[in-house]
């Protein structure tokens, strides 16, 4: 339950959970991941840590280059606990069907004496 706790702590992070979502299709360098933030390199560099501390990312090294990837069986962890707590599948939740609300009658304010005056 350890990693759960740090994984979420991981993920509490808006910066963090961009850099999950660029990994989500595939490895980047980490070159690219710098590139899409407005950060200095050692505040993105101390997010991908973070990330790879929680066992979220994992990092391969070609030469100069360091590449990171997702580590999706992290992510199913914090399913599956999820999922432990809500029971089955969630659902989409149908919404009920809307009440019809009908316009109130307007009733016309007729005068009693008005059927008379035509006699008069």
């Amino acid at each position: 339950m350890m990693q759960v706790e740090a994984i979420a702590k991981a993920l509490g992070d808006e910066s963090r959970r961009k850099i999950i979502e660029l990994l989500k299709d595939g490895e980047l360098p980490a070159s690219t991941i710098f590139e899409q933030f407005s950060y200095a390199a050692p505040t993105i560099s101390r997010h991908l840590s973070v990330l790879k501390e929680a066992g979220l990312v994992s990092t391969r090294r070609n030469g100069v280059f360091i590449y990171y990837s997702l580590e999706k069986e992290a992510l199913q962890m914090i399913q599956n606990w999820l999922t432990s707590l809500l029971g089955t599948p969630v659902e989409k939740v149908k919404s009920s069907p809307k009440e019809r609300i009908q316009k109130p009658k307007i009733k016309t304010e007729s005068n009693p004496f008005e059927k008379f005056q035509s006699e008069f």
